[in-house]
């Protein structure tokens, strides 16, 4: 035999095409009939009308002589790839208002089919009995299960009859050259199979009563006429053909002119042994461990149940390539062969498990017409076939668990390798959830396609596009072979094509390699309820999105959400990183995102904001009361429907609010941009989380926020929201020590609150200026008289948790300005406010500046029974600025007492907070005092190192309280 051709196509059986080793992606079932119309008129031209009326016959769509062009391009395209850009298609070529298709000799199994019938034919004339039935054999095995299957429409329906009728003619010459050369005992296992399948067809009975009587079976022989002349006669209502009834009496009589004279002649062909893996992948990169750990699952030696393997996962994860690959390393241990079918899952019309029956038992050595009809026969013959072999079957793009059931062998011996994006957890299975490549492995995959010249010009580059792609092995295949094929586009030109959010997914196509398109047809599976969670799951910037959330944000409650959820995590189309926690793979969000602009209206996408909007105000008016217990700021957070999340105490709340920090802070950006109607409840949120933001020093993130929900509610006439959202980006500022970028919006915030008569704000604002002014100017009596001011109004309105605030706020001020008798009666008056109050995080607060008081006033026991008793409330709470705070006041007593060791272990532990939480002043503070304590030790050159690092980070502050820093700088240095 010759090489195979270049393109060459299979019709007898489901619609299959390859180009060299590769299978070609043919799409949908109607562009397949197409296609079957063009390979079946053989290169003859075939008018538009005729492949319309093939597809549709009298009900043709309006818009079906487009349709068609559009499958013709598109089989152009998988045909011929770079027509376009060559000299045009050489394959399927337009004549006038005709179609054809001209493919290389070989290049259709129908076409050779009819060549070997008719060079059989000749053999025969020339009495070349043995040369016609190699041929019959090889036409006849041509025929791989029902022709055209999963086609529709009138070409494929008269078709598959013509082609069936056609393997029924082939079948039974075959048989006659059979019975002629001896082979009675094979023809009759053949035989009796296609009786059973066409009953009605005389003419198979009647060579089954020939070669049962060439068998020496006489009585069977006569057995098949009776029940011939039954069923024809129950069926029909007819008698048997006359030739029957000759054949009959002949039998009857014992005609020896019925045995064949044959003799010497070749046994037929042995069962035979499928291989039908497609290629394997040259450059399969990564997965070692998962490949290891699916080989030694497949080849272990056998229980009592067959060996399954379910891979699962997003669309373009490469679940196929793996299940390929691995099939072919273990193949070995599969002798009696290897079937391999694609189930098309997640395309319009998948395979039907009883089509794909017949295929494998053809396959596996049954004759077509030994296939029984109906699903279970079929299966159970196939586990009876399968009974003893070693046999490897591979069942790709599996819908689901329902459809690869009866697919399944029945014995140990034989393994199974099912691919899908559904999780198989209906299936006996070893499962595979199969994430995106590691990095390296991704970038391993990048650089075999475009070459590593081109991958070393532009590393960072390389390795950004690949995190844009989200490892993503379709993705990065992809966006690899468009810059093979562009080799004048950089690497960088690509990435700042693919992170255009509106564009972004357009640039991974290329070929019949389609990003997009893979994600549609997982897409397209889902009824409308999961379609519309899955589109509106990706609204939030977020990276995750919790179970309480997703409840909001779709206006259901967490039952019916946890149900959509796991939909969609069924369907790989979401990820859980942690139980109550969803996200999805960056580029399917992307995906989600592009749909939802197209199908959902920007009132779907507001009331679904408002939904979440409330949802987490009502959470956050929650936590701050268990937080700040007493404080009636929270009173003032007002949602209109939802009832939130409810917590215990203020480590629930402030849990909560460490593992949901990123969500709520990305949906107030949204927000802003996206609906300025919910600029209210905007504002109201974010004035809302004053007290969970000191937990982790979360400052940096609201400040670009508090400006724009300021800016928003202003152009919205929202004066009191305004004063909130003023309040707290003044309030951050001076947090992250910009202490004069804070004085404006807090000026602001303060005429507004007096304007408004808001005095429950207007307090707070007042200690955020007293607080700025302190850090610009030094703490005097003017900030003594905002605090005192700010303390009044809180007693008016009776506030009592901010009036402990301003109390403990007066006692660091007396602390700064060494009025140490009056920081000891502030600070008594704050602590039993917050002990009554049960605020654990403000007795903490007040508890530091307590013991500098006392520390001040040379009772350096008392100040150390106050850091102790505030560290310890710190660690409890999780509070690490507060800590760093203590630590740093618990060194500077250690120098007092002249322990320098103690001072320069506490020290370190207070620097080493500051910098993990960006607490720059703390760092600065710790890191002075950490010079002092390692001077006392002797250690004067990291002590300088340590001191001048301070000064830097004072000088870069801006802040008036780094001058005993720059002393002892001198002092370190004098005479360097």
């Amino acid at each position: 035999m010759g090489d195979s051709p270049a393109v060459r196509f299979s019709l007898l059986g489901a619609v299959r095409g390859w180009r060299g080793g590769e299978e070609l992606a043919l799409a949908g079932p109607q562009q397949r009939a197409t296609l079957a119309m063009l390979v079946v008129a053989a290169g003859q031209p075939v008018a538009i009308e005729e492949l319309i009326d093939g597809l549709w016959g009298h009900q043709a769509p309006k818009a079906a002589a487009t349709t068609v062009r559009t499958y013709i391009s598109r089989i152009r395209t998988v045909l011929e790839p770079e027509h376009r850009v060559a000299a045009g298609p050489g394959l399927l070529v337009s004549v006038g208002t005709t179609y054809a298709l001209h493919l290389p000799a070989g290049g259709a199994d129908v076409t050779e089919a009819d060549r070997e019938a008719a060079a059989a034919a000749r053999a025969r004339q020339e009495g070349d009995a043995l040369g016609a039935h190699g041929l019959l054999r090889q036409a006849v095995g041509r025929w791989q299960g029902t022709p055209l299957t999963g086609l529709t429409g009138p070409f494929a329906v008269s078709q598959r009859e013509r082609l069936t009728q056609r393997y029924l003619d082939l079948l039974e010459s075959r048989i006659e050259l059979d019975l002629e050369l001896g082979h009675a005992g094979a023809a009759v296992a053949d035989l009796t199979a296609a009786v059973a399948a066409h009953p009605l067809r005389e003419s198979l009975r009647l060579l089954l009563m020939r070669a049962l009587y060439q068998c020496g079976r006489q009585a069977e022989a006569l057995a098949v006429f009776a029940d011939t002349r039954t069923t024809l006669a129950t069926e029909l209502g007819i008698d048997p053909d006359p030739r029957l009834g000759e054949l009959h009496e002949r039998i009857l009589r014992s005609d020896p002119d019925l045995l064949c004279a044959a003799s010497g002649a070749p046994a037929p062909a042995t069962v035979p042994v499928p291989a039908q893996l497609p290629t394997d992948i040259d450059d399969f990169t990564g997965r070692v461990d998962l490949v290891a750990e699916l080989k030694a699952r497949l080849t272990q030696p056998a229980g009592s149940a067959v060996r399954i393997c379910a891979i699962s996962g997003i669309g373009g994860a490469g679940k196929t390539s793996l299940a390929v690959h691995v099939a072919h390393e273990v193949r070995g241990h599969f002798p009696a062969g290897q079937l391999f079918v694609d189930l098309a899952g997640v395309q319009e019309d998948p395979a039907d498990p009883a089509s794909v029956l017949a295929a494998f038992l053809h396959a596996l050595g049954v004759p077509e017409t030994a296939v029984p009809e109906g699903l279970e026969a079929r299966a159970a013959l196939y586990r009876t076939t399968l009974h003893g072999r070693r046999v490897l079957v591979v069942l790709d793009n599996a819908t689901d668990a329902e459809q690869i059931r009866q697919l399944l062998p029945g014995y140990p011996g034989c393994a199974v390798i099912v691919t899908s994006r559904a999780r198989m957890t209906a299936v006996p299975a070893h499962p595979v959830d199969l994430d995106p490549l590691a990095p390296t492995e991704s970038l391993e995959l990048f650089t075999s396609v475009v070459g590593p010249a081109r991958v070393a010009a532009e590393p960072e580059a390389a390795e950004e596009l690949l995190a844009a792609c989200g490892h993503l092995p379709l993705a990065v295949r992809v966006i690899a072979c468009r810059l093979l094929a562009r080799p004048g586009t950089s690497i960088a030109e690509c990435l700042r094509r693919l992170a255009d959010e509106r564009r972004g997914l357009d640039q991974l196509r290329t070929g019949d390699l389609n990003v997009q398109a893979c994600f549609r047809l997982g897409y397209d599976q889902l009824d409308p309820v999961l379609a519309r969670a899955f589109r509106l799951l990706a609204l939030p910037d977020a990276a995750t999105v919790s179970l309480s959330c997703a409840a909001a944000l779709l206006g259901v409650d967490e039952y019916d959400a946890e149900d959509v959820l796991d939909a969609l995590l069924d369907a790989s189309l979401l990820q859980s990183p942690r139980a109550g926690s969803y996200r999805y793979h960056d580029l399917l969000r992307l995906f989600a995102r592009h749909l939802s602009a197209e199908t959902d209206s920007d009132a779907e996408i507001t009331h679904c904001l408002a939904n979440l909007l409330d949802f987490l105000l009502a959470t956050v008016r929650h936590a701050y009361r268990v937080v700040r217990p007493g404080h009636l700021i929270a009173e003032r957070l007002a949602p209109e429907a939802s009832e939130g999340i409810g917590f215990l105490d203020a480590h629930a709340a402030l849990a909560w609010f460490d593992r949901e920090r990123d969500f709520v802070l990305r949906v107030l950006g949204q927000t802003v941009r996206r609906a300025p109607s919910l600029m209210g409840t905007a504002a109201d949120l974010l004035l809302g989380l004053d007290p969970l933001l000191e937990r982790t020093y979360a400052w940096y993130d609201i400040v670009e926020l508090g400006q724009a929900i300021a800016d928003g509610s202003r152009r919205a006439g929202l004066a009191r929201e305004e004063a909130g959202a003023l309040y707290m980006l003044g309030g951050g500022l001076w947090q992250i020590s910009r202490s004069e970028e804070a004085e404006a919006p807090i000026e602001r915030a303060e005429a507004i609150c007096r304007g408004q008569d808001d005095q429950l704000v207007l307090a707070e604002v007042l200690i955020v200026r007293a607080l700025v002014t302190a850090h610009r100017h030094g703490h005097d009596a003017k900030t003594v008289a905002l605090l005192t001011q700010a303390r009044e109004l809180q007693q008016a309105t009776g506030n009592l948790s901010a009036e402990a605030n301003a109390l403990g706020n007066l006692t660091f001020s007396h602390v700064m300005m060494e009025e140490h008798r009056e920081a000891i009666v502030t600070s008594g008056d704050g602590l039993a406010l917050y002990r009554r109050l049960g605020d654990s995080m403000g007795e903490a607060q007040t508890l530091i500046h307590r013991g500098t008081a006392w520390r001040q006033l040379g009772d350096t026991e008392a100040a150390m029974r106050c850091y102790a008793a505030s560290l310890e409330l710190s660690r409890e709470l999780g509070m690490r600025y507060l800590e760093a705070h203590v630590l740093h006041r618990i060194a500077e007593t250690h120098l007092l007492c002249a322990d320098a060791q103690a001072a320069a272990g506490a020290a370190e532990q207070a620097v080493e907070i500051g910098r993990e939480t960006a607490m720059t002043r703390a760092e600065a503070r710790a890191l002075a005092t950490l010079g002092e304590a390692l001077a006392e030790l002797g250690q004067r050159d990291r002590a300088i190192a340590c001191v001048r690092e301070s000064v830097a980070l004072y000088r870069g502050l801006g802040a008036v309280d780094g001058d005993k820093a720059e002393q002892t700088l001198r002092r370190l240095t004098a005479g360097q």
